[in-house]
């Protein structure tokens, strides 16, 4: 049954193409971020839904073309221009590597092929969302998704499913990017500010307060998860949201229960950290504390060897079984020391770059009075608060593919571009 309600849906989407092509965007990026394939996998066997997704995007994509309803405007953005050089050195270091033969978990042509599909449909969905009611249904999908993951995931607790952990730590789907711990935690992350803020901006009683229930329930989630750099994230992240928020009282109920929810749940964390700080006194004082260090080193010493177009999309063990043949071969576990030793130094400080754009961006809705437009103000403080959080969790994990981003990328700028359109509407007026 299910999986002709899906087919059902899949034609709903294409006969909505035509007339508001803009539906289809938002479907196409809440499913790369929620990738229900994997939880629901028996509905969509035999099927390709990312694929059928982005062609019945593309194809309305086509149309709104055809009938002047793409903004081409909101594509002469710098963020476009920073995406598509990242975009291009991936592929220019791919194609000079001077590691023709290497070993990795993913390979980089599975790795390049990711990234096209993302970037392509990045500029197709950000022609069709340059809207309000379009940014308005994005918010909506990301908050439904991220609370039926804290569903999904205290479901898997309270339901005893122990098959679903992984040395006490909560695993996402299998199948899916969430499957590692680490990534999965990004989610809950991420999508805390959209729940959190919405209290603020909904004005019916029983929907404000049924959506801020969620928010203990997902800081439980990322305990279950386990991920301490997903609570580093979440602790800063939680402090910005509690700046942002324009009561003195909520705010310090948000920062008390956070502390009580980490100090009463999340133990398993706290415990993993002592435990680390414990084994690295009785190691020798060579030792780093945590083998993300060594990889650390590692990352900076190949950006010193190959700085312009580094060693190649997925060389960086492969590099570092080579130049350091004494340690044992880690991942980056670092986004810019992805970007950078991979792919060259320039690519990661695009990377950096985009947050320093993304808070430029939010300074000056901020001084031009956004908070005129409620929705438009929702969404410039949920971004810059999950963007920092992200830029965090970045620090700890190569998120370079992960579509989230992409989707607070696409919500961000867009956002800026109605808020303009909107400035110079009012000029126009007082003229």
């Amino acid at each position: 049954m299910g999986y002709y309600i899906v087919l059902l849906c899949f034609a709903a989407l294409s006969l909505c193409i035509f007339k508001k092509p803009w539906i289809a965007a938002v479907v196409y990026l809440a499913f790369g971020v929620m990738q229900p394939q994997y939880i629901w996998f028996w509905h969509f066997e035999g099927l390709e839904p990312s694929r059928t997704i982005a062609i019945i995007t593309i194809i309305g994509w086509g149309s709104a073309v055809l009938n002047k309803k793409v903004d081409f405007t909101i594509y002469k953005k710098r963020q476009n221009l920073v995406l598509l050089t990242m975009w291009g050195m991936f592929h220019l270091s791919h194609l000079f590597s001077p590691f023709e033969i290497y070993s990795a978990g993913v390979r980089a042509e599975t790795v390049l092929e990711t990234l096209n599909t993302i970037m392509i449909m990045y500029f197709v969905t950000l022609g069709l969302i340059a809207s309000e009611t379009a940014l308005k249904y994005m918010c909506i999908s990301m908050g439904v998704l991220v609370a039926y993951y804290v569903y999904w995931s205290n479901d898997q607790y309270f339901s005893w499913n122990m098959a679903q952990f992984s040395n006490g730590r909560l695993m996402g789907p299998r199948g899916s990017i969430y499957r590692d711990e680490n990534v999965f935690s990004t989610i809950f992350m991420i999508g805390m500010p959209f729940i959190l803020f919405s209290f603020f901006y909904i004005r019916k009683f029983v929907h404000k307060y049924s959506i801020i229930m969620v928010l203990p329930l997902l800081w439980h989630s990322l305990f279950l998860v386990g991920s301490r750099g997903a609570m580093i994230a979440t602790i800063i992240s939680t402090f910005i949201a509690s700046r942002l928020i324009q009561s003195k009282i909520f705010d310090k109920v948000l920062l008390v229960g956070f502390v009580v929810a980490l100090t009463t749940q999340g133990g398993s964390m706290l415990n993993r950290s002592t435990e680390t700080v414990e084994q690295s006194q009785n190691t020798s004082e060579t030792a780093p504390l945590n083998p993300r260090l060594l990889s650390w080193q590692h990352g900076i010493e190949l950006i010193k060897y190959y700085p312009l177009l580094g060693v190649g999309p997925q060389r960086f063990q492969e590099a570092s079984r080579l130049y350091f043949p004494q340690d044992k071969p880690y991942v980056a576990h670092n986004a810019f020391l992805n970007f950078s030793a991979n792919t060259g130094l320039l690519t990661g400080l695009l990377f950096i770059y985009l947050f320093w754009l993304a808070y430029k961006n939010y300074k000056f809705c901020v001084k031009n009075g956004i908070k005129k437009y409620p929705l438009l103000d929702y969404i410039n403080k949920v971004c810059i608060t999950s963007l920092i959080g992200f830029f965090v969790c970045a620090l700890f994990l190569d998120l370079i593919v992960f579509e989230g981003f992409y989707f607070l990328l696409s919500l961000n700028l867009v956002k800026h571009h109605v808020f303009e359109k909107k400035l110079l509407e009012t000029d126009q007026k007082n003229e």
